[in-house]
């Protein structure tokens, strides 16, 4: 596709956080397209975390982002709710 433009969010629009464990996340968008053809997806990045060799990029549409969203809230709620100490969960003892 002649004339296809990719906008990325700029650092001030991404939000970025670091998980208990030390993992990286970056949550942004994607614009691709051009006059003709157009896509928008929101971006997940896993960055490494000390001691793991691995990291994750995945880019969602609009609607699997929106069903994420609901699926962490969810999960979220539901571990509240458990009543055990936040710190006791997630792999190594970890949230993350």
């Amino acid at each position: 596709m002649e004339g296809q433009q990719a906008r990325t969010p700029d650092a001030a629009e991404a939000q970025v956080f670091r998980t208990i464990c030390g993992r990286q996340m970056r949550i942004g968008y994607l614009f691709l397209g051009d006059a003709q053809w157009s896509a928008t997806r929101v971006t997940v990045a896993v960055g490494q975390c000390p001691g793991c060799r691995d990291a994750a990029m995945a880019t969602l549409t609009v609607a699997e982002a929106r069903r994420l969203a609901g699926a962490l809230l969810t999960q979220a709620t539901a571990a509240e709710r458990s009543g055990r100490p936040a710190a006791a969960t997630g792999p190594r003892g970890g949230a993350g």
